[in-house]
């Protein structure tokens, strides 16, 4: 019997994205080894494996390689189903997804962008300084595609401060029943995940203590306790690797590409396993990677890097469909070169 790779996770202390990874784990109560990269670019070892891609976390699963929170929470739920990601409501056995898929919606696209604004502008003196760093924000903002400029956010933090407060009004209306968990599960899951990356980062950042406090939004602190408890009484702490442990590991295997789920419709605005494309986030961090199609799916795209052959590792980045641009790279310069799917 094959050896079944280990679940390696690389990321940094502080991001809010991979403190939801880490959470899923501990949830599902999965063992899994860490790889800490920098919080900026360059990462010389982990672009041996994503191929361009800018994002943390990265989960790598032998050389097959999950990219994006969404992805990665999809796939570790594919592989693990139990516990569930998406437990049933109390006195029911039914879970709610698509509502739970609608948080993660508006606490990816909505909360958390005024919830990073408010770092850059917290005018509490214990906020870390790697934030409003130079090095830090020059990386902010070639990832985010403008120039952060501390002088003009700065008049803008009431406004942020507000923002922030009509979202801890929602928590706190949903949880005003004085309910366990945030959609009423039995056990935590993706909802509870999602809401507490918020409460998470700007714990850690002290950026809007004003606002966000226990005081002012004793439900939302409560349940939040509530969550960090159930975690720690779950966790298993991760074995602590190296990137060139990382990279050796993915060596000693082959991608995982029979997964393969190709789309019934035949129109070109479907891509096709073995198209070479360029695939990039539609939204920041809009560095694409280059490969031919391997998988394909109605929620995953799965591709091998052009370059592979110039690492030595052969990997296939699995990326999500929704909040990704991928585009058919035309070698022959016809007129497909521009189709595109989003």
């Amino acid at each position: 019997m094959t050896e079944q790779p280990s679940l390696i996770l690389h990321h940094y202390a502080g991001s809010p994205f991979s403190k939801k990874i880490i959470w899923a784990l501990n949830i599902k109560k999965l063992s899994w080894k860490s790889v800490i990269v920098p919080s900026v670019v360059p990462r010389p070892l982990l672009k041996q494996l994503v191929h361009g891609y800018r994002r943390i976390p990265v989960l790598q699963i032998g050389s097959d390689i999950f990219v994006d929170t969404s992805m990665i929470l999809e796939e570790l739920e594919r592989r693990f189903p139990e516990p569930s990601l998406f437990p049933k409501r109390k006195g029911s056995d039914k879970s709610d997804i698509g509502l739970a898929k609608s948080i993660i919606f508006w606490t990816d696209r909505h909360f958390f962008p005024v919830v990073l604004r408010s770092s850059y502008v917290s005018i509490d003196p214990s906020t870390p300084k790697i934030f409003t760093s130079k090095e830090f924000l020059e990386d902010r903002s070639v990832l985010l595609g403008y120039k952060i400029n501390l002088e003009k956010l700065l008049p803008t933090r009431p406004q942020i401060l507000d923002e922030i407060r009509s979202h801890f009004e929602l928590t706190e209306l949903q949880l005003n029943d004085d309910r366990e968990w945030f959609l009423d599960t039995v056990t935590p899951g993706i909802a509870d995940i999602h809401v507490g990356a918020q409460l998470f980062f700007l714990n850690i950042t002290k950026s809007a203590n004003d606002i966000a406090n226990p005081e002012k939004y004793p439900k939302t602190y409560k349940w939040f306790q509530r969550f960090g408890k159930y975690i720690g009484e779950n966790q298993l702490p991760p074995i602590k690797i190296t990137g060139e442990e990382a990279l050796n590991i993915a060596k000693r295997y082959k991608p995982v590409t029979a997964r393969i789920a190709q789309l019934e419709d035949k129109s070109d605005f479907f891509r096709k396993i073995g198209d070479r494309v360029k695939i990039e986030p539609d939204d920041y961090g809009r560095i694409p990677t280059i490969g031919v199609i391997v998988s394909l799916g109605s929620s995953h795209v799965a591709i091998i890097p052009d370059d592979v052959d110039k690492t030595g590792i052969k990997v296939a980045i699995w990326f999500p469909r929704i909040g990704y641009k991928i585009t058919l790279v035309d070698d022959n310069n016809n007129n497909n070169n521009n189709k595109s799917k989003l």
